[in-house]
């Protein structure tokens, strides 16, 4: 009797525990957060410090274009919006860049080494025009200005492994919203344009499962379940 209540307690307690399991897989609070386009400024202050620039690319999904800028560690401060204007770091010089709209990207806590790029590219997407680099070296700071078709919808945000500052802007004529254009599966950006790479990145995809190791002790509490029971079993059938 002792023996087959100590299965049945663990059986039981097995069982709350693969609830909590799954519960903490399926959970939506680790997923990252996307925000929704609009036109008004994007601002994030909260990171102090900031990493050298590795790479900055283009690519065009569905219903937006996007903009990468990839980091070698953390992404530190930066600054979104649209401007009449791109003007250089520094100087102030306006900056020409092709577009009926211009959005500058403004990226502190930049060291000097290596050079962040600062290379035009030709982007001809449905939203995005062109990128032209718009100062490196003033300050710790970096900005690109970005020449759109018209002022339309645009988000900013962050993304990991690796370290990256995302710019979406929307395509004319669509109002593009975070959770019906958070999976782009492909770059339809012109291959032949050598100074634009392919970016597949999403926020929903790009992070790693971090979940994986739940699944696995999810697994294991069934199995040591399936195991308390027919231990209680064999107790029953031997009394």
């Amino acid at each position: 009797m002792r023996a087959e209540r100590v299965g049945a307690g663990i059986g039981a307690t097995v069982a709350s525990l693969i609830v909590v399991a799954v519960l903490a897989v399926a959970s939506p609070a680790s997923a990252a957060a996307i925000p929704d386009f609009g036109t008004q400024p994007v601002q994030d202050t909260s990171s102090p410090g900031g990493s050298a620039i590795t790479d900055v690319r283009v690519g065009a999904n569905e219903g937006f274009d996007r903009f990468v800028v990839e980091f070698a560690g953390e992404v530190g401060a930066y600054f979104v919006s649209y401007v009449d204007a791109v003007t250089q770091d520094g100087s102030g010089d306006v900056v020409p860049v092709e577009g009926e709209a211009l959005i500058q990207v403004s990226l502190n806590g930049v060291p000097n080494e290596p050079p962040a790029p600062q290379e035009t590219i030709n982007a001809n997407l449905s939203g995005l025009l062109q990128v032209v680099g718009a100062g490196a070296g003033f300050e710790a700071t970096v900005s690109y200005g970005l020449g759109t078709t018209e002022q339309t919808g645009f988000r900013a945000f962050t993304l990991t492994d690796p370290s990256r500052l995302v710019v979406d802007i929307a395509h004319p004529d669509v109002t593009p919203t975070a959770t019906n254009t958070a999976d782009p599966t492909a770059s339809t950006a012109p291959p032949s344009a050598a100074e634009t790479s392919e970016e597949i990145s999403t926020a929903a995809d790009d992070e790693p499962n971090s979940n994986n190791w739940l699944l696995w002790f999810a697994g294991a509490l069934i199995l040591v379940a399936l195991i308390a029971g027919v231990y209680g079993m064999r107790m029953r059938r031997s009394r």
